[in-house]
């Protein structure tokens, strides 16, 4: 058998799996994101522009205050659900990635094929390789067994797709809004 090219892993914290469902969340739900700050920023607007009440105002500033500054509630909501009704420790995966495919051990283990792979997505401490909506493999950017950059780039090639970094809602600009995929 052919020696392994990376090597990586993930030991699952509240933390991962909050990021996990984040990330998810912001690129596959972009839709409700979106829906959740308009309907937020209308409340905010009627309390301010019409006459009513002192306390509806107040409710209605409160809700689209607070729609338009949690963006990612529900993932957070999804991420706590995911970890109470868990009843064994979370895991801990490792990765080695081949010319081939890449392998996965851990809570199980398995071969996946890089052209199952959607999405490559990055932030500052983690890279997830999303199969689907709910499945993705989070890998740790400091358990890397190489260079870095060099494993971006084989990855990329191997799966013919390119790094994004997955931003909030919020932190988006306007080159990113026109790259949105629905």
């Amino acid at each position: 058998m052919t020696e392994y090219k990376y090597r990586a892993e993930i030991t699952h914290t509240d933390k991962t799996v909050g990021e996990l469902y984040k990330t998810q969340y912001y690129l596959y739900d972009k839709t409700r994101v979106i829906t959740r700050f308009l309907i937020g920023f209308a409340l905010i607007i009627t309390a301010i522009v019409f006459a009513l009440p002192l306390a509806v105002k107040g409710i209605l500033l409160l809700l689209g205050a607070w729609l338009v500054s949690t963006p990612d509630f529900p993932s957070q909501i999804r991420a706590e659900r995911n970890l109470s009704a868990r009843k064994t420790a979370l895991p801990v995966l490792s990765y080695e990635f081949f010319d081939d495919k890449m392998k996965i051990y851990g809570e199980g283990s398995g071969d996946i094929a890089y052209d199952k792979i959607q999405f490559l997505i990055f932030d500052k401490n983690y890279f997830y390789l999303f199969l689907s909506k709910n499945s993705a493999c989070m890998i740790d950017k400091n358990t890397i067994s190489e260079n870095t950059a060099e494993f971006m780039n084989f990855i990329e090639e191997k799966t013919k797709k390119k790094w994004r970094v997955q931003k909030s809602f919020l932190a988006m600009n306007l080159q990113d809004l026109k790259n949105l995929n629905f």
